[in-house]
């Protein structure tokens, strides 16, 4: 649960190949861990690192689209929260998802960017997975 003045996000990616179609998944919650928006999305052919990248950027954008100032972004594959925290170098087309999320992070008061076992992060993940399993109507 985050401290009082703060929100947090649950961010996770899936693919049903690698690459195959994929989706986000996206928890906004504030201090007292009530659910102030939820995301599922298809996002298209992708590998599952390339959906969580863009799960974490979408999760920041939400964040900042309902005006919160001070945000704890949790994920569970530890070559994004490593690649975040600038301890390893993403290929050149992660590193494309990874720009935006480090610019976005900068916009926020305060952040605070850790990982977060699967078993934790069930809600996103099956959020990212039912994106894939929905037929879209476009």
């Amino acid at each position: 649960m985050p401290k009082d003045g703060w929100s947090k996000v649950n961010f996770d990616g899936a693919s049903a190949g690698n690459p195959d179609q994929s989706g986000i998944g996206c928890i906004l919650r504030d201090s007292n861990a009530l659910c102030i928006k939820e995301i599922s999305k298809k996002i298209g052919v992708a590998t599952n690192n390339e959906a969580e990248f863009r799960a974490a950027l979408r999760g920041l954008q939400l964040g900042k689209e309902l005006g919160v100032q001070r945000i704890r972004l949790e994920g569970e594959l530890l070559n994004v929260i490593n690649a975040i925290h600038c301890n390893s170098i993403p290929t050149w087309r992660l590193n494309q998802w990874l720009q935006p999320i480090l610019a976005r992070l900068a916009t926020f008061d305060e952040f605070w960017v850790s990982h977060i076992y699967r078993e934790a992060n069930g809600e996103a993940d099956r959020l990212s997975k039912l994106a894939i399993a929905v037929d879209d109507p476009t």
